[in-house]
């Protein structure tokens, strides 16, 4: 058995250094995803009856009723029991992510966020850095960093001339939304799990964390400040589709704009008062909003000019990546801690060093070469939510290890471009140089990471 986990682990780890090397070898990191889950979990099913009753000897002998064990029960037992709950989890997770993005494709297609391009049109440097940052955050709180980031390059493509210019402020966006992405249940894929999960509850989670991210983005940005000097070389003229999408009226762009962000504040209200899971509160929004775009497009529906806008270039499937990137790295830490090695780490962690913030620092500087899904998943297996009544250990629901856990993965995501898939979106669209970065925003971001911790510290 020992020799069969080495095989699993190994498969994870190569699937990891695969992912995290995409632009070296340029093999979509979503097709390795699936392939080590796919791979690995076969492996394991080949010997379940060595993992079985070492992992949930109890389950399986209830799941039998009294019958003869077989190979076959065996296989059934994982594929029903074990591999479906997972499967469950990262569907849930991407039911989520799927209505949240929707919401904002919805008020994008009909021009809501039109006026931010005049608004933003400005010549002082340092005040577009902090306006645009500052936006960058809020609107990360409350929509995913990938399409927070696809929407802001958006923006500030149709404003920014200069190239140099643009790059500064996009590596920007991508702090600003990793940082406030982390902050909100519903703000990044790794708060959305860590919900999703039962570990976190929005309020605590959010109250627990905005200081640490807003700090970390106020070190940065006069980190970044100092270094602007002159205006920001914008456009001329103002270049935008303006075409039948986008006859809404003013006031019916703010309605769709308010109500898409009350409508997102709503869910985590949702899931609390019917205890139903967050992607049903997501799609129920997601459908009111759906059926107020309809009326105010009563004219034009069916209209075969009724087109939609596009984001930028090289999002073209992000969706459908992301979300087949999602499940195959779910197979894999699955497998990684159906095999048992996950718990054996955690409980060496426990035993011989038992210090959450060394734990944080370690995630987060796994998180800066590895994509920080997965090291976040890894995370969340190693060590299980601690229910004891009364219990102040750092793993109990909103516990210290939870919260620091989601921090570090968005800071140390944000060191480097292979961290997240935002960075590999930033780094594609305006083709930056990855030494470039390195030079100049890697000691920034990790000075601005490093404030953040001292105010966690303080305030936990």
């Amino acid at each position: 058995m020992l020799l069969m986990t080495l095989i699993i682990v190994a498969v994870i780890v190569i699937g990891f250094v695969m992912m995290s090397t995409e632009q070296m070898h340029h093999i979509n990191r979503a097709t390795v995803a699936m392939v080590c889950g796919v791979v690995a979990w076969v492996i394991y099913m080949l010997n379940a009856n060595d993992f079985v009753p070492l992992m949930h000897a109890a389950d399986y002998q209830a799941f039998l009723a009294g019958g003869e064990s077989t190979a076959d029960t065996l296989k059934y037992f994982m594929a029903e029991q074990v591999v479906m709950k997972y499967i469950g989890e990262a569907c849930a997770v991407i039911l989520f992510l799927i209505a949240t993005n929707t919401i904002v494709e919805v008020m994008h297609n009909n021009g809501v966020f039109d006026a931010l391009i005049d608004w933003l049109r400005m010549r002082s440097s340092r005040r577009f850095l902090w306006v645009i940052s500052l936006l960058t955050f809020a609107i990360s709180a409350n929509v995913d960093n990938l399409t927070t980031v696809v929407l802001m390059m958006s923006i500030i493509s149709q404003i920014v001339r200069n190239h140099h210019q643009r790059v500064i402020y996009a590596c920007t966006i991508l702090i600003s939304a990793s940082l406030g992405g982390c902050f909100t249940a519903i703000g990044d894929i790794t708060s959305v799990m860590l919900w999703a999960r039962g570990v976190i509850t929005p309020s605590a989670y959010a109250a627990g964390l905005f200081l640490p991210a807003f700090a970390s983005l106020c070190v940065f940005n006069l980190l970044i400040g100092m270094k602007l000097h002159g205006r920001v070389e914008i456009f001329s003229a103002i270049s935008r589709f303006d075409g039948d999408d986008s006859y809404l009226s003013a006031w019916q762009k703010v309605t769709l704009l308010v109500l898409g962000i009350a409508g997102l504040w709503f869910i985590p209200s949702f899931h609390y008062i019917t205890k139903l899971p967050p992607f049903l509160g997501s799609l129920s929004v997601l459908a009111f909003i759906w059926a107020v775009e309809g009326l105010f497009n009563l004219e034009r529906n069916g209209n075969v000019v009724f087109v939609q806008r596009h984001y930028l270039r090289n999002t073209e499937f992000i969706g459908m990546r992301l979300i087949l990137y999602f499940i195959g790295v779910s197979l894999g830490i699955a497998a990684f801690a159906e095999c048992g090695a996950l718990d054996f780490v955690g409980n060496w962690l426990e035993t011989n060093i038992d210090n959450v913030y060394i734990y944080g620092v370690a995630v987060g500087f796994l998180s800066s070469i590895a994509d920080n899904v997965p090291v976040m998943m890894t995370g969340m297996n190693l060590f299980q939510v601690d229910t004891l009544a009364g219990s102040t250990s750092e793993f109990v629901q909103n516990g210290i290890y939870w919260q620091l856990l989601s921090f570090c993965c968005a800071c140390g995501g944000s060191l480097l471009f292979v961290g997240s898939m935002a960075g590999q979106a930033v780094l594609e669209v305006e083709n930056i140089r990855f030494k470039w970065y390195i030079r100049h925003y890697l000691w920034r971001a990790l000075v601005a990471w490093i404030v953040g911790m001292g105010v966690f510290w303080l305030t936990h």
